[in-house]
């Protein structure tokens, strides 16, 4: 019985590596966008119009075990590859000056995570374009896929390998849902608590305009600066005891929001860009009053 090296096991398994990185960005970019509230820019749409056709183009590939598939993948994952290193080094270098893309909308340079100093969602595109380019080499030059009986159907391997990247993310989904539930719980009122007959309707609307200021908050806000707006490491400062909460009026801050942080901002201590309207051009004025208030009455 032959005995297979790490060699044999990577080539063997090079598709597959392929196909769980295709579906880890894809899901990735939605958690980012859709749960996170991370709006992409131009050239993550680009990145995305790349990635998003290989996750079904590999596992497709695979299932019919084509000899071909590795020469379909490589022009996405090149062009991919190199969209999101000019994505990466527009926003840690100054090579190629202001950038001509993302003219409107979301700017191509915002940070929307800066893990560690160096990981940003471009950055995290860009790895997964490469492994994908490798491994596809990597099938070339061992004939993958090719028909082996010995190996049975690939049906079961492919939806083990999108099963589980599926799953995990799933898992986060739900962990972001409770954080947010946890963030909207702290305006409820204690049971059993009791409030003047003649406050009572002021009382009300006071805690429907706290409870709608912390569903904007969870949803807008704590992302960058934390369920309980104490900030989070490497993203946003805490609100809890922000003098732009806290000593400026209304309009001052709303203003303040509305334009923006500039990287190169004096007032800026995080190293990332905070985006006009924080990311959130929709929301509107008394939308953005009562994240405030919420924010005030922590």
């Amino acid at each position: 019985m032959r005995d297979f090296s790490i060699g044999d096991l990577l080539n063997r398994s090079s598709l597959y590596i392929a196909l769980i990185t295709a579906w880890v960005a894809m899901l990735g970019s939605l958690y980012f966008s859709n749960v996170l509230g991370y709006l992409p820019c131009d050239l993550c749409w680009y990145q995305r119009i790349l990635m998003y056709p290989l996750a079904g183009m590999i596992a497709i590939g695979i299932l019919r075990r084509d000899s071909n598939l590795p020469y379909y993948v490589l022009p996405f994952s090149l062009l991919g590859q190199g969209i999101s290193t000019y994505h990466y080094l527009l926003e840690k270098t100054q090579l190629f000056g202001p950038p001509t893309a993302c003219l409107t909308g979301v700017p191509c340079t915002i940070a929307w995570i800066n893990w560690w100093g160096f990981i940003t969602i471009p950055f995290l595109a860009m790895s997964g374009f490469f492994i994908i380019t490798v491994m596809s080499l990597i099938a070339i030059t061992a004939g993958e896929p090719h028909y082996d009986e010995r190996r049975g159907m690939p049906w079961v391997q492919v939806a083990l390998s999108i099963g589980l990247v599926v799953f995990t993310f799933a898992a986060m989904v739900e962990q972001h849902r409770q954080t947010t539930a946890a963030t909207l719980s702290l305006v409820e009122r204690p049971a059993g608590e009791q409030t003047p007959l003649s406050t009572q309707p002021q009382v009300a609307a006071g805690n429907a305009n706290l409870a709608t200021g912390a569903r904007l908050y969870a949803e807008a806000c704590a992302v960058c600066h934390g369920p309980d707006a104490r900030g989070l490491q490497h993203l946003g400062n805490s609100l809890v005891d922000s003098p732009i909460v806290h000593d400026l009026s209304d309009e001052e801050a709303i203003a303040f929001i509305r334009a923006g942080v500039a990287i190169n901002d004096p007032r800026n201590s995080t190293g990332l860009v905070m985006p006009p309207s924080g990311g959130r051009p929709d929301l509107r004025d008394d939308q953005l009053r009562a994240i405030l208030a919420y924010l005030r009455d922590k």
